[in-house]
């Protein structure tokens, strides 16, 4: 009976944890893309909406739901970028998946997973919400298990206005 009791408080306390940095301005980070080139949030910021998507190759639910995120960059490029941060991953393995399912938006090395951590993911995939302004304003834990809860958000997010 008790670890039912453990899982249902932490199903309960970890989606407000991590929800607690809605509102609250992106966190900045620094990295190296699957190309090797040098990556800096800060350049993206204030040009489109961003969605930052944590997975990894290794995660059965982020091949799941692969194929969305290669759809939503041909519908919604002009739009809103995506940015994949690949948490904890071989990088010959996390470039064979984005191979694999065509992804064409930048994808984020976080070898030591310091980037998952300062936006509090608990678990892959996870997808952060930033507005254009910087502001954090969605959090999505988990996989998406239909293609039009998924494109809802999206949506939701390129209307966001403050």
């Amino acid at each position: 009976m008790r670890p039912r009791v453990i899982l249902l408080f932490l199903l309960a306390v970890l989606p407000v944890w991590a929800g607690g940095l809605v509102g609250r301005p992106a966190v900045p980070f620094e990295g190296v893309t699957l190309e090797g080139r040098r990556f800096v949030l800060s350049d993206y910021l204030g040009e489109k909406p961003l969605a930052l998507h944590f997975w990894s190759s290794n995660c059965p639910p982020c091949r799941m739901e692969a194929s969305y995120w290669a759809q939503a960059q041909k519908a919604y490029g002009a739009e809103l970028q995506i940015i994949a941060i690949d948490v904890q991953d071989i990088p010959t393995m996390a470039r064979d998946f984005v191979n694999e399912f065509a992804w064409t938006f930048p994808v984020v090395q976080d070898g030591r997973g310091d980037v998952a951590a300062a936006y509090r993911v608990t678990m892959k995939p996870t997808t952060v919400f930033v507005a254009k302004n910087g502001t954090i304003v969605g959090y999505h834990l988990g996989p998406y298990r239909r293609a039009a809860a998924f494109e809802q958000d999206l949506i939701r997010l390129i209307r966001w206005r403050p």
